[in-house]
This record gives C-alpha cells, structure tokens and sequence, in this order.
C-alpha cells in the first residue's frame, strides 16, 4: 500500500507538473502572439506613415508640376496676345495707309474732273459768246 500511495502521490505531483508545465507553455505562446501582434501592428503603422509620406510628396510635386504648367500656359497665352496685338496693329495701319491712298485718289479724281468741267464750261461760254 506504501507502494501504492507513493505512485499516486509521484503520479498525482507528476499531473500537477505537467498542467502547471502546460499552463506557463499556454502563457509563454500568449506572450510571444501579444509581441508578435505589437510587432506587426508596430511595423503597420510605420508603413502607413511612408505611404502617407509617399502620398504627400507626391501631391506636392503634383501641385508644382500643374503650377508651373500653369504660368508656362499663362506666359505663353500672354505673348500670343501680343503678337495678336501686334499684327492687328500692322494691319490697322496697312488699311489706315490703304484708306489714305484711296482718298489721294479720290481728291485727284474728283480735280480733273473740276477742271474737265471748268473746261467744258469755258468751251460751253465760248460757243454761246461766239454765236
């Protein structure tokens, strides 16, 4: 019977062993699944900041790329305005010319065609006068 308890007892210590050895093996996975689950979360949260530090500096160059398209756009329509300007001016001052010359013309048409008439009064006077 001393025989008999003893193994119940070195059994019954052996179970208790073996639950207790279980149980700190139970806490020891939770512990390292607890850091493990840090660890990830830890390395989430830097990516996400590069990603976002990415995204930012991304949109800022964006943002300067379109800015400058935007003056170079802005600078390019203003010299075709003066060119326009320019050309439109060149041209006023062609018809201005053109619109000049037609006057000269016209004022020189409309002298000889006084002095034909001032012509074919004297001519007219002269034939009544002579008859």
């Amino acid at each position: 019977m001393k025989k008999s308890l003893l193994a119940l007892v070195l059994g019954s210590a052996l179970a208790l062993t073996a639950c207790d050895q279980a149980q700190k093996t139970a806490e020891k996975a939770q512990a390292a699944a607890t850091e493990k689950a840090a660890e990830v979360k830890e390395t989430a949260v830097q990516k996400a900041e590069e990603i976002k530090q990415v995204v930012a500096d991304k949109a800022e160059e964006v943002k300067t790329a379109t800015v400058e398209k935007a003056t170079e756009v802005k600078d390019a329509t203003a010299a075709k305005v003066e060119e326009t300007k320019a050309v439109v001016a060149d041209k006023a001052e062609e018809v201005k010319q053109a619109a000049d010359a037609m006057a000269d013309k016209a004022t020189e048409k409309t002298s000889e065609m006084m002095n034909k008439v001032g012509e074919k009064v004297d001519a007219v006077k002269e034939a009544v006068e002579s008859k």
